[in-house]
């Protein structure tokens, strides 16, 4: 495994940190080698322009001499010279005519000890020696005085102290060592700090795998990216705990409902093996009940299957034109044969042609039947009525029950969302929810009018097809 593989693999708080390191190694890299190079600049910068400079001076000088020699003075020679520059004149036999500085070191030393390597910012023209703790500058120029050749050699210190560039390399050696130690340590703290939300939400997600969902990520007063990830995970622990608890809700009520028609459907055939064959009202009446808990059976589970195309997007609609007149009378004509301790009636009925699934209609119509009947007493009245207004139809399905609270209008369409405050009240709870959705699916809008004690009225608003052929 190579590094770039071994790095992809690495946790996120290690390529944070090995990144801050990087990043901050290569910046400190950097202002070392300004500082370095700045410093040999400082040094050798100065000291090729003094010498330059004099050398420019000593050439004049010259040549006054070369015109006038009797003018010749060799105190004169010092005055041209830049301070901390050094001159010294030897003819072709190495004899020294003039020497400013008989300390400095002779020619013979400097030749002995000049660096086999220039430095970078050394002049390309002059030599650089190292003498003792030293760095000199050595420039040379040849002449000729009243006929003798003569050599000028100008020497200028560059610094004084050789192992000041030794000491300063050691220095930003020190201070590179130092410093990775120390983006590290930084970049390891300030990652480890910035993942724990991260990481706290992992462990959360360790705990709901095992079904634990109790507990939330501590939001913090920063307002960053990771405490707005912070709220978003915490707001959907509480969307999978409250689907959670209403699954497990479901659960009980489905049972529940599923237990009395089994139960009843269990107790009928035991009636009719025992006495079904010597009592025909009894048999009757046992036939019947299995009748009706095998229909309230399949009613839930016809809900829980379409539900559950719902949400694997899997319920298709075959929409067409029809009559919604003909609809609402199949409706009501097939709910009144199951409803038998209610009346449903038709007060009005216009003719429409809408647009939709005949089918799926026909079954948004029952369902607001069927919880009307539901939340209706023994021998409770419900009305249905179909008026033509325009480009709407508006369909009401009213009923004389226990009515519903104006806080619960929009809860009574979540699933498994029941109101019981009736007895014997049936079902899963998900008939409003598969009314809402086929309302939805084909752009009818529902109304809510109740009061409690007195009753509900639901509206649905449809288009009108046939305001449009005209």
């Amino acid at each position: 495994m190579n590094i770039m593989q071994k790095f992809n693999n690495a946790e996120i708080s290690t390529k944070i940190t090995l990144t801050y390191t990087a990043c901050f190694m290569l910046l400190l890299m950097i202002i070392n080698a300004v500082v370095y190079f700045g410093v040999f600049y400082a040094l050798y910068r100065p000291a090729s322009r003094t010498i330059k400079f004099s050398m420019s001076q000593i050439q004049e000088l010259m040549e006054k001499i070369v015109q006038d020699p009797a003018a010749f003075n060799p105190h004169s020679i010092r005055e041209p010279l830049v301070a901390g520059v050094v001159l010294r004149v030897v003819d072709d036999s190495e004899n020294i005519l003039v020497d400013t500085d008989k300390n400095y070191p002779s020619n013979e030393n400097f030749n002995e000890n000049i660096l086999s390597e220039t430095p970078i910012f050394a002049d390309e023209d002059m030599e650089v020696a190292a003498i003792g703790g030293a760095l000199v500058y050595r420039a040379k120029m040849d002449y000729t005085v009243i006929g003798q050749h003569v050599t000028l050699y100008f020497f200028r210190t560059i610094t004084s102290e050789k192992f000041l560039l030794d000491d300063l390399e050691n220095m930003l050696l020190i201070l590179d060592i130092a410093g990775m130690i120390f983006a590290l340590a930084v970049g390891n703290f300030v990652s480890k700090k910035i993942l724990k939300p991260i990481k706290v939400m992992t462990e959360h997600a360790q705990n709901i795998a095992f079904g634990k969902m109790s507990g939330r990520i501590e939001i913090t007063p920063a307002n960053d990216e990771l405490t707005e990830l912070a709220k978003t995970f915490n707001d959907m622990l509480d969307r999978i705990k409250d689907g959670i608890d209403k699954q497990q809700e479901f659960v009980i009520d489905a049972s529940h409902a599923l237990i009395n028609p089994a139960t009843a459907i269990f107790g009928n055939t035991g009636i009719l093996k025992k006495y079904g064959a010597d009592d025909k009202e009894l048999f009757e009446e046992s036939v019947d009940s299995i009748s009706e808990s095998v229909r309230s059976m399949e009613s839930i589970i016809q809900n829980l299957l379409f539900i559950a195309r719902v949400d694997q997007n899997r319920q298709k609609l075959n929409k067409t034109d029809f009559n919604l007149a003909y609809t609402i009378r199949q409706a009501v004509e097939l709910k009144q044969i199951v409803a038998l301790n209610h009346e449903i009636e038709i007060v009005q009925n216009d003719d429409a042609k809408i647009f939709g699934d005949e089918d799926i209609i026909l079954q948004m119509l029952e369902n607001f039947l069927d919880n009307a009947v539901k939340y209706s007493p023994r021998g409770g009245k419900i009305s249905v009525t179909s008026k033509v207004d325009g480009e709407n139809i508006f369909v009401s399905i009213a009923d004389n029950g226990v009515g519903i609270a104006q806080e619960h209008f929009e809860k009574i369409f979540e699933r498994f969302f029941r109101v019981g405050a009736v007895e014997d009240v049936k079902g899963g709870g998900l008939g409003l929810t598969i009314a809402r959705w086929i309302a939805d699916s084909h752009g009818i809008k529902i109304k809510i009018a109740s009061e409690l004690g007195k009753g509900t009225i639901f509206t649905l608003i449809i288009p009108n097809l046939s305001s449009k052929l005209f």
